[in-house]
């Protein structure tokens, strides 16, 4: 094997290590692409030469590869490596043809993919090539959501249904790209938000790789997952017959031989580490166990229901380390929200002291340190602690910087900071060296030792072998059982899909038929006379209709009991200024018609069906409907994201600070980007009318659809009679 090294002359770039000759790349490209693969679908060779990215509003480039030139051959690998903050995820987005078009900023140099030139894409379009999204699969760090739609199957269909495959092929596709990356099929059915951090990030992987693309990025793919679990990814990432390009802090997680190697230095790395990884264990040995009689936690017998936690027995006391290990989805999570009292128990106690300081750092940072600045979030009296921590932990250039502008290893670094800086008496993080270097993550271990011989208690979840505290006591979670592999999941999953619930037995109509029956009634109850007894008949068939077809008489009676202020208010507020009671009373009973038309309309509400109908029957626009749809779907998960940073917050606060409503805005303005992102790696802007996308469920009309428009038709009819009769 021949090895060739360039050197940079940029000090953001430490080495760059290839690791082919001309007959091993050769050999390279034909194992990685299947005898017979036509040559639209070969994987792309990738030309980077003198590339700098400066991003929109920024002072200086984030990325400066001057003087660095690397040719990745079709079907190669090459290993993105570097600290924390060192650009391993902008170099990524550049290659996904992101920046410039997307992401505003500069960018310039050579970077040709696949024979598409993106700095010319750039510099000339809003948009990446559509060329290049049919090659590309791209998997995102983190915890943080990434998704496009909420459910992982409609997600995973995305990338297929812009691609045009059939039905049958796309279930099958779903289930093989489960299969492949460990996750049991049964998952596809359920929404993100039911899954844990490690899991998001298989289920990601499964819509990354569901399109088999022949161009694979990834961005720390092993991050929070357990050594089984990061072996099957790892497996399923490198046998995928793409040209491979992998971000990752530590190279020897994808020690593979035939791989390029580009090491970056960020300006956070220009200082060296406060203790190098080497000498860790060496500082941590020298440290006293200090373990007090001061009860810090206690969990008795706690459980959460729908989560993989409990019953469990869990002490923790002043100076102790405790470190929670177990396998993706077994609830450390969980475990570490029900400790900390962001996540209720439902069967147990949890005893902590009043008094007691407790900080979580949870495993994504954004939901603890927000928007804004993290200085203008620590009170004058911890400032010192805080800056001390800063500058252990590297960060202490940062706390004035806004979170959304730094790496995912910087904000995690910063919300430590952040939690360290009350000198909390009991100090609980989830994943706090997840993507760090191993300079910085010693700089995590020596930071929580400090904290524990100081006197607090430790609570840490980790999949990282690296931390390692002294005088640790582990505690492993057991293996929760639905996380296996079902095969017999998988082959349901191959089978044609079920119809939609019904209580009838002739199925459930289809969304754009109760949209525009719901519709038809919202503008009968316009069109009657604004009189009690007229709107009442408007009123009451809606509501009969809407019963047989779907929705629940739970939901109507809460959406009842909500508007009935708003309905009696009207009506008095007619009354007292003036009106008529039958013009009070007949305003009053418009609202209810108009509340039991948007019955038929809402409920069910299934707006990925009527997406669906829309694009199919309608023939609206793939890109434009499914953005709409991904930005309402996305609303319920970030009000969750609220409740779950307002719990976070108020650990440190008596009351709700009034700025989390900017924080709350903040999950807005960065939910956009993200989804925007989302769409467009997995290829939606690839259709066109000429080449139409498929779906995943078809859309189709039925006798579901004939009865309710029947059963609609003739009830409303009687009732504009019966209504225009009252009102002469």
């Amino acid at each position: 094997m021949q090895a060739r090294r360039w050197s940079a002359e940029s000090a953001r770039i430490s080495s760059i290590a290839r690791c082919d000759g001309a007959a091993r790349s050769r050999r390279s490209v034909s194992e990685a692409v299947a005898p017979g693969t036509p040559a639209a679908t070969l994987p792309p060779q990738i030309e980077i030469a003198d590339l700098v990215w400066r991003p929109a509003g920024a002072e200086r480039a984030t990325l400066d590869l001057r003087g660095v030139r690397v040719s990745v051959p079709a079907g190669g690998l090459l290993l993105i490596c570097g600290p924390s903050g060192a650009g391993k995820t902008t170099l990524l987005r550049a290659i996904a043809g992101l920046l410039g078009t997307l992401i505003p900023g500069e960018i310039h140099g050579t970077l040709v993919v696949g024979g598409v030139d993106l700095i010319a894409a750039a510099n000339g379009a809003s948009e990446v090539p559509r060329e290049h999204l049919r090659a590309l699969g791209y998997l995102a760090a983190g915890p943080a959501p990434t998704w496009a739609l909420p459910r992982l199957a409609d997600d995973a269909a995305l990338p297929l249904e812009a691609r045009r495959f059939g039905t049958a092929a796309m279930r099958a596709r779903e289930g093989e790209a489960a299969l492949r990356v460990g996750l049991a099929p049964s998952y596809l059915e359920r929404a993100y938000g039911t899954l844990s951090g490690g899991e998001r990030t298989i289920a990601a992987a499964t819509v990354a790789l569901v399109a088999q693309p022949t161009l694979l990025l990834a961005d720390e793919p092993l991050l929070g997952l357990d050594p089984a679990a990061a072996a099957t990814l790892r497996r399923a990432l490198l046998d995928q017959r793409a040209t491979r390009v992998i971000a990752l802090h530590d190279r020897s997680d994808f020690n593979d031989p035939d791989a390029q190697v580009l090491t970056l230095r960020g300006e956070s790395t220009s200082a060296p580490a406060n203790v190098p990884a080497s000498v860790a264990a060496k500082v941590a040995a020298n440290m006293p166990v200090r373990v007090g009689v001061d009860l810090a936690l206690q969990l008795i017998n706690a459980a959460a229901v729908g989560r993989n936690v409990g019953p469990l027995h869990l002490t923790v006391r002043r100076g102790e380390a405790v470190v929670i290990s177990g396998v993706t989805g077994s609830g450390k999570s969980t475990l570490l929200g029900a400790a900390a009292g962001t996540l209720p128990i439902t069967r147990g106690e949890r005893v902590v002291d009043r008094a007691t300081r407790v900080r979580l750092v949870p495993q994504d940072p954004g939901l603890l340190i927000g928007a804004r600045p993290v200085r203008d979030q620590i009170v004058a009296d911890d400032r010192s602690r805080a800056g001390s921590a800063a500058r252990a932990l590297g960060v202490a250039h940062l706390l004035d910087a806004l979170p959304g502008r730094c790496s995912d290893g910087e904000r995690r670094r910063l919300a430590l900071v952040l939690a360290l800086s009350v000198a909390p008496d009991l100090l609980i993080a989830d994943e706090p060296t997840g993507g760090l270097d191993d300079a910085r993550a010693a700089d995590v271990c020596a930071a929580l030792d400090a904290a524990r011989v100081s006197g607090s208690a430790l609570l840490i979840a980790t999949h990282d072998p690296r931390l390692r505290l002294h005088g640790e006591r582990r505690v492993e979670l057991a293996v929760p059982a639905q996380s296996r592999i079902d095969v017999d999941a998988a082959e349901r999953l191959l089978q044609p899909p079920p119809s939609e619930p019904s209580r009838w037995r002739l199925g459930a109509p289809n969304s754009l038929t109760r949209a525009a029956i719901g519709v038809a009634w919202l503008l009968a109850a316009l069109a009657t006379p604004p009189l009690p007894v007229a709107q009442l008949v408007i009123a009451v068939p809606a509501l009969v209709v809407a019963l047989l077809f779907g929705a629940r008489v739970g939901a109507v009676a809460r959406l009842g009991l909500a508007l009935t202020p708003a309905i009696v208010g009207l009506a008095l507020a007619n009354l007292l200024g003036g009106a008529p009671w039958q013009a009070a009373t007949g305003a009053a009973a418009r609202m209810v018609a108009f509340a039991c038309g948007s019955i038929v309309l809402l409920r069910p509400f299934e707006p990925l069906r009527l997406a669906d109908a829309a694009i199919e029957r309608l023939h609206a626009p793939f890109a434009p409907t499914i953005a709409l749809l991904a930005t309402a779907a996305t609303i319920p998960s970030l009000r969750e994201e609220a409740r779950e940073r307002r719990a976070i917050r108020r650990l440190a606060r008596a009351r709700v600070d009034p700025l989390l409503i900017v924080d709350t805005f903040d999950a807005l303005v960065r939910a956009v980007p993200t989804i925007a992102i989302a769409l467009e790696v997995r290829g939606v802007r690839l259709p066109t009318r000429a080449e139409p996308p498929t779906r995943l469920r078809p859309s189709t009309f039925g006798r579901a659809d004939a009865a309710i428009v029947a059963s609609a038709a003739a009830a409303l009819t009687v009732a504009l009679l019966i209504g225009a009769i009252v009102g002469a």
